[in-house]
C-alpha cells in the first residue's frame, strides 16, 4: 500500500508534466499494474481537459476575461481540475482502459 501511494504522489505532482511521465515510466518497471492504473488516470485527465477546452471554446469568449494571462490561467486551472477529477472517481474512462489492457490475448 505504501508503494502505491508513493507512485501516486510521484505522478500527480503537477498534472501531466514531463517529470511525472518520467516517474511513471520508472515506476512501471517495478510495479506495472499500479503504473498502468496511473497511466489510465492520466489519459482520462487529458481527455477531460480536452473536453473542457472544447466546452469553453463553444461558449465563446467574454470581453471581460479576454487576455493572454486569463487564457493561461484558465488552461492551467482546467489541467489541474481534470487531473483531480480523474484521480477521484473520474468519468469511467480509466476503468475501461484498464479492463482493455488487462485482457489476456487469445
Amino acid at each position: 500500500m505504501a508503494d502505491s501511494n508513493a507512485i501516486s504522489q510521484l505522478t500527480r505532482g503537477v498534472a501531466m508534466d514531463v517529470q511525472s511521465l518520467d516517474s511513471l515510466k520508472t515506476a512501471s518497471r517495478h510495479r506495472p499494474e499500479q503504473a498502468a492504473t496511473e497511466a489510465a488516470q492520466q489519459f482520462e485527465a487529458l481527455f477531460i481537459q480536452q473536453m473542457m477546452k472544447s466546452m469553453r471554446q463553444a461558449g465563446g469568449e467574454s470581453e471581460l476575461f479576454n487576455s493572454n494571462a486569463m487564457r493561461t490561467y484558465t488552461d492551467m486551472f482546467d489541467q489541474q481540475l481534470a487531473s483531480e477529477m480523474a484521480a477521484g472517481k473520474g468519468i469511467g474512462l480509466a476503468e475501461q482502459l484498464l479492463q482493455q489492457l488487462q485482457q489476456k490475448p487469445r
